[in-house]
């Protein structure tokens, strides 16, 4: 083969072999982050992994390890087994940073600890543009982090399912950018001994199966703080019991909406269930008990479907004024 024609094609061959990327990376303990990433020969972070990962293909966890924190930029799976303890620690900034449009994020099994220094847990952000990103959390612990645990802070779409929030200033927020809201549909969340548990602020989220206990503000809250803002809580079936306040809308300079149905609201400090400035609560079908009072009209709008047990508080069972409406 003439010498030009050679060279060319070795160029060639270490071109493509560059610039390969894996459909399915992976992640060890044992792992070096100068390997191909594949699972015969993982790498050793997930910044790595994720970056001799396709847009769509997936990283896996081969054995339990701290992997270090990481930024997503493209569709990807973060996946941990269930026999595997895939740890985040990081000592400043955010455990998991998610910043791209149009992608699908799905993160799972892993153990996010903000205790040596971590800001938020897991933070999506970017311009205040409509993202298109979709991003599924599940199966996650996230602890011990100085802002949130779950910072969902630009117009998307968030899924959470059997995730643990603990001891972070706010369990999750989620909110959006200005006419641009987000949604969210959260099912079996535990949100455990933070600040505030679920904060809603330019966003419509629907949350069932899940519990707040032990938040020393609010257990959850439809907020919407800023003026424009819309803020639209749907929650069935849930807990929220040891907080400061138990469900909460209101008080913000946007319109804030709550709809609380077979859910419990007891033991809090407080109100088990209260409407403040801006903000309208529907009720029916819950439990409301052993708060220091059931149902609190503060201000703002307060409808009862009139079939709730409201017993047992230690103050008064309702405040101010209490519009039943009948069912349809």
């Amino acid at each position: 083969m003439p010498r030009i024609g050679l060279a060319l094609l070795v160029s060639i061959l270490i071109t493509t072999s560059l610039s390969a990327q894996n459909n399915r990376s992976a992640v060890s303990l044992t792992g070096n982050d100068a390997a191909t990433c594949t699972v015969p020969d993982p790498c050793r972070t997930f910044d790595v992994a994720i970056s001799k990962t396709n847009a769509g293909g997936e990283v896996i966890v081969l054995s339990s390890a701290g992997y270090g924190p990481f930024t997503v930029t493209k569709s990807v799976s973060i996946i941990s087994p269930p026999a595997y303890h895939a740890a985040l620690a990081p000592t400043s900034g955010d455990a998991i940073t998610v910043n791209v449009d149009n992608a699908l994020v799905i993160l799972r099994g892993l153990t996010l600890n903000g205790s040596l220094g971590g800001v938020n847990g897991i933070t999506f952000s970017g311009a205040a543009t409509a993202s298109n990103t979709r991003v599924y959390v599940e199966n996650c612990v996230i602890s011990g982090f100085s802002n949130n645990g779950v910072n969902f802070i630009r117009s998307g779409a968030l899924f959470i399912s059997n995730v643990t929030t603990r001891e972070n200033y706010y369990g999750i927020l989620v909110d959006g950018s200005p006419g641009l809201p987000s949604t969210a549909r959260i099912d079996h969340a535990s949100l455990i001994a933070n600040f505030r548990g679920l904060v809603v602020n330019n966003a419509t989220v629907s949350m069932q199966n899940s519990v707040a206990s032990g938040n020393s503000n609010v257990g959850f809250w439809s907020y919407a703080y800023s003026a424009g803002a819309v803020a639209v809580l749907s929650a069935d079936n849930c807990d929220s019991s040891l907080n400061g306040w138990g469900f909460f809308v209101g008080f913000g300079a946007g319109t804030a909406d709550l709809t609380v149905s077979n859910s419990v609201a007891s033991a809090n400090q407080y109100d088990g269930i209260s409407s403040d400035a801006n903000g309208t609560v529907r009720v029916s079908s819950n439990t409301v008990s052993r708060n220091v009072n059931g149902l609190n009209q503060r201000a703002g709008v307060f409808e009862s479907r009139g079939d709730n047990t409201v017993r047992g508080n230690t103050s008064a069972e309702t405040l101010g004024t209490i519009t039943t409406f009948a069912p349809k």
